[in-house]
């Protein structure tokens, strides 16, 4: 490994964009710095104001920069939550044999692969994907975690691809453009999930709520890939509209009361006062730190209500967690999951598991003095790209660097650049 060897890693949020510069030159991971703004010029996930948006982003690389004392250099990593996404299951397949089986090997394995990204490049070619193998399948019958070294005629391998839409794409590359240069893109529910959950977790089933700012996803992950994914448009946002009208202030300062001292519940909070300002910046008004905390409650038990009608249609679907339900409950993650005691509001709605998502491993990271901060949910999505990066390359790259020598140029360039984003194998 080199002297030295930095990966920044940026995620551009609806509300906020955070950023983190970790030194690898040791082995572990070093975070030098870390960081986060306030985003401007992006409204419920698109894109209104390029000038604002990056400002925003100039802003949190000179804070950056400025911890570091020094220009920002290394492996840049991007992800965003800005847009719409979806979960697709596609299929591919081909004839190893028309006569007597043979074994299957590396090879066979990554044409599959190319076969499918080659599909997907004609329609997307400047869309970020994640690429999870789901099951290989040999002759039509029997289902393998690994098919290499085994024996067939035909070989077919179910894919689960999440996928951004133009929103996402135009957030992605008109926040870059100019300012931070190339970048390898990510999905940040997808980057969030590989921080916060266990490979345990995955494997047997646990639910992925990402509170975010203007939607809410709910991922089921089961046997290390994600098999569903549903979007509730009730998000953190209309929690601080809640408390904005209700309090007749603005929305900036209904933020504020929120972040400052809000709870997801109000039962056993006391009546504390509480000063804010009202509509017109000036005027000193009053509420209650309990009375806050029941505007509070009523949009959050909505949103935990609209999750567990999908965590029981889940649990109707697939048999397995028919008598048991999911059994890792749920993960919650996002800017609504540092709400205090809403894993204690989501247990009573949901009757089962619940923790806060934060960085699982964090052996994997040093950041001392300030684990606390920077390893809360806020900052899962940049952990996660590093994560996903890092698996990609010990995975796939000697399988990529073979295919570079046999591929054209052009079509590995787009391989490694534009849909790299391939694991769960």
């Amino acid at each position: 490994m080199p002297k030295t060897y930095e990966i920044i890693s940026l995620d551009i949020g609806n509300d906020s964009i955070k950023g983190v510069v970790v030194d690898f030159s040791e082995g572990s991971g070093n975070v030098l710095a870390f960081a986060n703004t306030k985003t401007r010029g992006i409204e419920n996930g698109e894109i209104k104001d390029v000038v604002a948006l990056n400002e925003s982003m100039t802003q949190l690389i000179e804070d950056l920069e400025g911890q570091l004392q020094r220009e920002l250099k290394g492996e840049l990593l991007v992800s965003s939550s800005c847009g719409n996404f979806t979960l697709t299951e596609l299929t591919e397949e081909i004839m190893l044999s028309d006569k007597e089986p043979v074994y299957v090997n590396e090879e066979h394995v990554t044409q599959l692969t190319d076969n499918l990204l080659s599909h997907l490049f004609e329609g997307n070619e400047k869309n970020s994907l994640h690429l999870f193998v789901k099951k290989y399948v040999l002759d039509d019958r029997r289902i393998v975690v690994n098919p290499v070294g085994m024996k067939a005629r035909k070989l077919t391998a179910v894919y689960s691809v999440v996928m951004g839409d133009e929103n996402y794409k135009n957030v992605v590359e008109y926040a870059t453009k100019d300012i931070i240069g190339e970048a390898e893109y990510y999905i940040s529910f997808v980057s969030t999930a590989e921080a916060v959950l266990s490979n345990v977790e995955k494997d047997r089933g646990v639910i992925h709520v990402d509170l975010g700012y203007n939607a809410t996803l709910v991922t089921l992950y089961y046997a290390n890939t994600p098999v569903e994914l549903n979007r509730i448009d009730m998000a953190m946002k209309h929690v601080i509209k809640d408390i904005a009208v209700v309090l007749k202030t603005s929305v900036q300062e209904a933020e504020r009361l929120l972040k400052t001292y809000g709870v997801a519940v109000f039962m056993g909070v006391e009546p504390t006062p509480i000063e804010y300002k009202g509509l017109d910046g000036r005027t000193v008004m009053k509420t209650t730190k309990e009375f806050l905390a029941r505007i509070i409650y009523a949009r959050m038990r909505e949103i935990f209500m609209k999750i567990k009608k999908l965590y029981k249609d889940i649990v109707a679907k697939y048999p397995e967690f028919a008598d048991v339900g999911v059994p890792g409950g749920f993960v919650l993650t996002g800017g609504g999951a540092m709400l205090q005691r809403v894993e204690a509001l989501a247990t009573e709605v949901f009757k089962c598991p619940v923790r806060t998502g934060s960085l699982y491993d964090t052996e994997l990271f040093k950041c001392e003095g300030y684990e606390h901060d920077v390893f809360s949910p806020l900052y899962a999505p940049v952990f996660g790209n590093i994560l996903v990066y890092q698996k990609e390359r010990s995975i796939y790259s000697p399988m990529l660097m073979e295919k570079q020598k046999k591929s054209s140029p052009k079509f590995f360039k787009k391989l490694s650049e534009t849909l790299g984003k391939i694991f769960g194998q």
